[in-house]
């Protein structure tokens, strides 16, 4: 039996960043242009800390 190594090329990953903007409200954003907006809340930061993983578990590479 053989193995094949296919080599990965053009492989996208997406890590989105969970940062806070000047004004106290959370968002999330990946280099692929998704992305979203919340509150300024704990419960908002857990929302986007949530979507960012979800987003990039959805998607780990093209």
């Amino acid at each position: 039996m053989r193995t094949t190594n296919r080599r990965r090329t053009a492989r996208r990953s997406h890590h989105p960043d969970v940062t806070c903007d000047g004004l106290g409200r959370w968002h999330w954003k990946c280099p692929c242009g998704a992305g979203s907006y919340g509150g300024s809340s704990a419960v908002d930061w857990r929302w986007m800390l949530t979507a960012a993983l979800v987003h990039q578990n959805a998607c780990p590479g093209e």
